[in-house]
């Protein structure tokens, strides 16, 4: 059985959530009046029935003290999700870091190619859980594969992938003369 999403009350009063009861009170009379199924043009009863349940939550210290409870939950699961959003950056290059280790194994030692987790945790300093969400997109990808044996490996789409993103960051070097005469590429954006 799923949990029902979470409404966030005092969103749905425009109150603060340091508002006073009376505050909630006050609030709740003048949205109830704007939604109330016998209103004029703004009549909602599916919102009005959520304003009530909002009030009825709200107006009730102990009700509102295990909502509070609850709210605090789902801003801190809010703020989780958003800091996560915004590690996609860093994410590209720890996949790049990640394959390129695939890819050093494989070329070091042909009879053994692989990998395993718990020395992926050891040499980036990651939990397996950002590990796993890596190597399920690299597994998507095609570019590692399950040995044998149990180890992650790099595949030719994968040794394909690295090669290509080599030769894309070496196309975007600036040829530049130096006073020898020689010309030196230097990488954009390094």
């Amino acid at each position: 059985m799923s949990e029902a999403p979470f409404v966030d009350f005092y969103q749905l009063l425009e109150a603060s959530p340091k508002a006073s009861p009376e505050a909630i009170e006050s609030l709740f009379r003048v949205m109830a009046k704007r939604y109330h199924p016998d209103a004029g043009s703004n009549k909602d009863a599916e919102k009005y029935k959520k304003l009530t349940q909002a009030y009825q939550m709200l107006r009730d210290p102990a009700l509102r003290a295990t909502y509070d409870a609850t709210y605090q939950k789902h801003l801190r699961e809010n703020k989780e999700l958003h800091e996560g959003a915004d590690a996609t950056a860093d994410d590209y290059a720890l996949r790049h870091r990640m394959l390129t280790l695939f890819y050093a194994q494989r070329r070091r030692d042909m009879k053994a190619p692989g990998v395993g987790i718990a020395r992926l945790e050891e040499v980036l300093g990651i939990p397996t859980e950002i590990i796993e969400f890596h190597l399920w997109y690299f597994r998507e990808k095609g570019w590692v594969q399950r040995e044998v044996s149990g180890p992650l490996s790099i595949t030719v789409a994968g040794v394909d992938e690295i090669e290509s993103r080599e030769k894309r960051r070496a196309s975007q070097a600036i040829p530049i003369v130096v006073h020898s005469g020689e010309i030196a590429n230097i990488p954009i954006g390094v």
